[in-house]
């Protein structure tokens, strides 16, 4: 399979077992499966040609991460935009976890805090290099928040571990700071832009 195959193919399933599955007739139970038979009928509706192998494929590959398989039964293993069961376990979160988005929602998400908008949690990253790489997807101008994950957990913030995701209901604002301005301006917690100094 070629890579421009497998990008279009691994989106597909995105799509389907995240937030479309009615849209291509195929039934998720309460946990987010659906049958292999039923998804690869579902793809050729779009791929006429598709091939259990390659859904394989793209289940053991780059993207292992965002879909598991059991018992003949595939689910997205994060990102859905409606209500499943993913049996998640509380877990202890490192001291700090990051989460980046465009320079027109950092004032809100400052006084705010961090809630699900499209998304059944809120998706956060171990890494600041890949919160900030996700950001980029929607502006070339990343705010970057670094989230009190310890401090937030020993207040009674529920996280779980979905790596290279982690998921929370919501954060207060108060366990949020700015660790990454937009270009070189810095945001006020009212998203407006203030001078500030020059790197040395």
């Amino acid at each position: 399979m070629d890579d421009r195959r497998r990008e279009r193919l691994s989106k597909l399933l995105s799509l389907i077992l995240r937030h479309k599955p009615d849209q291509f007739g195929i039934e998720l139970d309460a946990q987010g499966y659906a049958t292999m038979a039923d998804l690869v009928e579902g793809i050729a509706h779009k791929y006429p040609d598709v091939e259990e192998g390659e859904i394989l494929e793209i289940v053991d590959g780059p993207e292992k991460r965002r879909f598991e398989l059991v018992d003949g039964r595939i689910r997205a293993r994060y990102g859905h935009s409606f209500p499943i069961d993913l049996g998640l376990e509380a877990f202890d979160p490192p001291e700090s976890l990051y989460f980046a988005t465009v320079p027109a929602q950092a004032g809100t998400v400052s006084t705010e805090g961090l809630h699900p908008v499209d998304r059944q949690f809120v998706h956060l990253s171990l890494d600041r290099e890949i919160a900030t790489d996700v950001a980029r997807n929607r502006t070339d101008s990343p705010v970057l928040f670094r989230i009190k994950a310890k401090e937030a957990s020993d207040a009674g913030i529920t996280f779980y571990d979905r790596s290279p995701v982690i998921l929370t209901n919501a954060v207060p604002a108060e366990y949020l700071e700015i660790v990454q301005e937009s270009g070189t301006a810095t945001f006020s917690m009212y998203g407006r832009k203030k001078r500030g100094r020059k790197p040395r």
